[in-house]
Order: C-alpha cells, then sequence, then structure tokens
C-alpha cells in the first residue's frame, strides 16, 4: 500500500484518509465534512473514489459521504450497529455540536469481523472494535491501522455518547494490542502513531 492520503477537516479537525490501487481507484474512509476538500484532492491526484468506509457512525465522520456518493457513484459500507446513526442525528451525536452541518447517508452494505474489502491491489480487513460505538470498526491494510475513534495518540475515544460502552472500548484495546508486530496507526483526530508507541505509552493500555 501507498502511504494514505491523511485530510484533516474542519470543524473538528477529524482526519479522513484516501487509499488507492494501481489504477488510481481510491477507497475513502471517514470523509466526516467538507467534501469540496475531499473532492479537491481526489481531482489533484486524479483517482476515482470506488468505496466509502466508515469506522463508525458518529456525525463528524460520515457528513461528506452522501455528496461522494451522489458524485462518484461510490459505495458506502458500516458495521450494521451503526448504520442507524447515518439517518438519526441524536443516535449519530449531531445534537451536541448544532454548528456541524449534518447530512445523512445511506448505506450499500455491512462489515464485519473478519471481511476483507478488495479494490485492486488493495486489501482491507475489517476488525470489530466496539466500545467507543457499538459498531466501530478498525481498518488494516498491509502494516497500517485506520483506528477510528478507538484508539488515539496517547489517548482514546470517549464512550458516553449512544451505546458507547467503556468496558467493551477495553476488551477492544487489548484486541488490538494482541495483534502480531507493529503498525502505523493512522486515527480518527490528532497525529498519527504506531502500535508500539501505545503499547509503550498509551495510559489507557498500560493499565
Amino acid at each position: 500500500m501507498q502511504n494514505p492520503i491523511k485530510l484533516t477537516l474542519p470543524p473538528l479537525d477529524e482526519n479522513c484518509y484516501i487509499l488507492f490501487d494501481g489504477e488510481k481507484n481510491a477507497v475513502i474512509i471517514d470523509p466526516g465534512s467538507h467534501p469540496e476538500i475531499i473532492e479537491r484532492e481526489l481531482e489533484k491526484q486524479e483517482l476515482t473514489p470506488k468505496i466509502i468506509l466508515l469506522t463508525h457512525g458518529h456525525f463528524d465522520h460520515i457528513s461528506g459521504a452522501a455528496y461522494l456518493k451522489k458524485k462518484y457513484g461510490a459505495k458506502v459500507y458500516i458495521n450494521e450497529n451503526d448504520e442507524c446513526m447515518l439517518s438519526d442525528r441524536a443516535k449519530s451525536g449531531a445534537l451536541i455540536a448544532p454548528f456541524f452541518d449534518y447530512i445523512s447517508v445511506e448505506c450499500d452494505g455491512h462489515l464485519k469481523e473478519g471481511d476483507i474489502i478488495k479494490q485492486g491491489d488493495l486489501e482491507i480487513k475489517v476488525l470489530e472494535t466496539p466500545g467507543h460505538s457499538k459498531g466501530s470498526v478498525c481498518f488494516i491494510c498491509g502494516d497500517a491501522i485506520f483506528a477510528g475513534d478507538t484508539l488515539f495518540k496517547g489517548s482514546v475515544g470517549r464512550t458516553d455518547l449512544y451505546l458507547g460502552n467503556y468496558r467493551e472500548l477495553e476488551n477492544s484495546l487489548k484486541k488490538l494490542t494482541s495483534l502480531p508486530g507493529d503498525y502505523y496507526l493512522y486515527c480518527g483526530h490528532g497525529e498519527d502513531s504506531t502500535l508500539n508507541e501505545e503499547r509503550m505509552f498509551n495510559p489507557y493500555i498500560m493499565r
């Protein structure tokens, strides 16, 4: 896998990632807002999005998906437990940010543990990591983990929104840190990290 394109989108500094295959077909992970920014990057890189993958259903990770789906015909996928958030402002958490332009979207399919999403020479494995939300997942592609809001550099995702559960998050963190070897860690907010760095220094994992 080539290095992903990382776009940090306003107003909540959510990280959207673009992966692409050798034919310049793209997979977009978490297009949270301002899809025109994503569109400009796609045009700049001459990429065509085919798939939109959502790590979870919170408003700041999904609200650009409807525009990109309509413009490019890209298919949208999410874990079944978070599908309800795609059309429910309250369950998506958008009520805590009335300034945010929440835009609903319909999904085209569900993601579950062990699924392999293929796009050209890209292979993306789904790892279910509930806790931040019931349907949170991480995506593994090569030596990279796209962690959504499950795991941050030095921190973890909140669990006080709809169907969040701290005990489930603890189990998901154990699942991630039990993976063999090291991975680059691309988070839903904030800086990149590595799995080894979080194993060593993240206080939520060191407990």
